[in-house]
């Protein structure tokens, strides 16, 4: 049956001399797809079927690899590509929401990684863009922080960010206290909506201090392979 479909090429696998198996991440699953002849750079399907791309797809589908008929690309991400911080920020990207689309196969991980490569490629914080998705992305994998009131007590008056409550402690609860810059970023982190951030202006010191929470609580309760992000972190300088 020809089907087409839109979505993100999240992964390249060599296929024989001159052809390659793509996987395409769609808003209604994950897709294998054989692109006969596509790594020729002289190709049709060259361009629409490289990593990152965004493109709609028309296949022959299949029950587990379809093969490739036509494709046009949608957005190639040129200035990402341009770019070693933003190119890394988004392969990370893509790496992670794949971990977790294993343990929750939600279409919200693909328009999650959608909204912030193109984010990313529009100029924003490469840094706050994967933050941002590291804690919405939480909630897919039932470790979503508790960021409305104190864990212990339910209080209001938040003083700091837990990494074993994973989240607020109010000052009756917790001896140490979090920058108040973090404990307001971190929330509107859980709660910005992606597609109407257009900006983002905060220092790097505020950034690096709450992006080594989030590393941290990644790496306590989340148990997912992530060496793509010290990657990223290690072109940041």
């Amino acid at each position: 049956m020809i089907k087409k479909i839109k979505g993100i090429v999240v992964k390249e696998i060599a296929y024989k001399d001159t052809s390659k198996i793509i996987e395409v991440l769609t808003n209604d699953g994950l897709y294998s797809i054989v692109a006969k002849g596509s790594k020729r750079v002289s190709s049709p399907l060259f361009l629409g079927t490289t990593f990152l791309s965004y493109s709609e797809f028309c296949i022959y589908e299949r029950e587990k690899i379809s093969t490739l008929k036509s494709v046009d690309l949608i957005n190639g991400y040129k200035n990402t590509l341009k770019d070693i911080v933003k190119l890394g920020a988004s392969s990370y990207l893509v790496n992670l929401c794949m971990q977790v689309y294993k343990q929750n196969s939600s279409n919200e991980i693909y328009d999650l990684l959608l909204v912030g490569i193109s984010k990313i490629d529009s100029g924003i914080n490469p840094l706050g863009i994967v933050n941002i998705l590291e804690i919405k992305l939480l909630k897919y994998l039932g470790l979503k922080l508790h960021l409305d009131k104190c864990v212990i007590c339910s209080g209001d008056d938040i003083k700091s960010l837990s990494l074993d409550y994973s989240g607020y402690l109010c000052k009756n609860c917790s001896k140490v206290s979090t920058d108040r810059k973090i404990l307001k970023l971190i929330k509107l982190y859980d709660t910005v909506d992606l597609n109407k951030l257009n900006s983002f202006n905060v220092s790097l010191d505020i950034l690096l201090n709450l992006d080594r929470f989030i590393d941290e609580y990644y790496a306590k309760y989340t148990g997912l392979y992530l060496d793509s992000k010290k990657f990223f972190k290690s072109m940041l300088g």
